[in-house]
C-alpha cells in the first residue's frame, strides 16, 4: 500500500468534522470537512492484486497511523466502488431476490455482504456486495457510520439536462457514466491497458446509447493529464473534453492547490451529494 496524497491540517477536532471514506479494489481515499473547510485529504493505493483480507488489513494500519481517524466525528459515510452491483427498477424491485440477482450475474459469493440504496430521483435501486472482511473492520471502528455506492451518487453531480459522460479515472480502472437529456444510461467499470483501449468503452457507450459524440460533454476525474497519451487520444473522438474543478462550496488548504484540481475533484462532488 501506498500514501500517495497526504494534505492535512495539524489539529483535527473530529467532534465537529465529517469524515467521507471511498474504498474500492485499488485503494482507500478519504477527506474531511469541517464547516465548509477541508482538514485533511489522503490517497492511499492498494498494490496490484490485493485481496480483500489485505485490504482489511490496510484500513487497520490507516487507522493506527491516522489518529484523528480514532476520534468521534459528527458524521462519517463510507462510498463503496466496487464492481459487483445491479441497478433495477423501482418498480421490479421486492428485496427477496437480491442476492439471487447478483449471483446470476457475478455467480456465487459467500465472502461478501449485500447492500442497497434506493435513488429516489431516478426511481431505481442499486443492489451491491462489500466483502465480508472489510465490512467487519469498518463496523468495528465506525460503527454509526452511513454507506452508499459509488453509482447512487454518481448522477447527482449532474444537475443540468445536457447529455454528458462522467469518467473517473485510476490505474488501469475507469468508472463511466452516461446521462442523456438528464437520464441515467449507464454506470460501467472497466479495466483497460491501452488508451485505445477506453476510445473505444467510450464510443461504444455513445454508439450503445445513441450519444452523439461531437456534441457530448465528457467530464475527466482522476488520473489524466492533459499531456498524456490518453487524452490525446480522446480528444481525435471527443471535442468536448473538460477537467472537473474542485466544488466551489468547499474551502481548501493550499497544499491541494499545487496538484490539478480534477485529480480530486470527484472526491468532494460526491461528498457534497451525500
Amino acid at each position: 500500500m501506498n500514501l500517495l496524497f497526504n494534505i492535512q491540517s495539524s489539529n483535527i477536532n473530529a467532534s465537529d468534522a465529517d469524515l467521507y471514506i471511498e474504498i474500492d479494489t485499488q485503494g482507500l481515499s478519504y477527506i474531511i470537512l469541517a464547516n465548509g473547510v477541508c482538514r485533511a485529504m489522503l490517497v492511499y493505493h492498494f498494490n496490484e492484486g490485493t485481496s480483500a483480507e489485505a485490504a482489511a488489513e490496510y484500513i487497520h494500519r490507516v487507522i493506527a497511523d491516522q489518529p484523528h481517524l480514532q476520534q468521534r466525528f459528527n458524521r462519517v459515510h463510507f462510498i463503496y466502488g466496487f464492481a459487483p452491483s445491479i441497478l433495477i427498477p423501482h418498480q421490479f424491485m421486492n428485496g427477496t431476490d437480491n442476492n439471487d440477482m447478483l449471483e446470476l450475474v457475478y455467480g456465487e459469493s459467500s465472502e461478501n455482504i449485500t447492500r442497497t440504496d434506493f435513488m429516489y430521483k431516478h426511481a431505481l435501486h442499486i443492489i451491491y456486495t462489500v466483502p465480508s472482511v472489510i465490512d467487519m473492520v469498518i463496523t468495528r471502528y465506525f460503527g454509526s457510520a452511513e454507506h452508499t455506492h459509488l453509482y447512487s451518487l454518481l448522477p447527482d453531480i449532474v444537475t443540468d439536462p445536457e447529455t454528458r459522460l462522467c469518467c473517473i479515472f485510476s490505474t488501469g480502472k475507469l468508472t463511466v457514466m452516461l446521462m442523456k437529456e438528464g437520464k441515467l444510461q449507464v454506470i460501467q467499470q472497466y479495466n483497460y491497458k491501452t488508451q485505445d483501449d477506453v476510445a473505444y468503452y467510450l464510443l461504444n457507450i455513445c454508439k450503445s446509447y445513441e450519444a452523439d459524440v461531437q456534441a457530448v460533454a465528457v467530464h475527466l476525474f482522476g488520473m489524466i493529464d492533459e499531456n498524456s497519451a490518453l487524452y490525446t487520444e480522446l480528444y481525435k473522438y471527443f471535442p468536448r473534453l473538460q477537467f472537473e474543478a474542485l466544488p466551489a462550496q468547499y474551502q481548501y488548504p493550499d497544499e491541494i492547490h499545487q496538484y490539478p484540481a480534477h485529480y480530486f475533484s470527484h472526491l468532494f462532488a460526491l461528498a457534497a451529494c451525500v
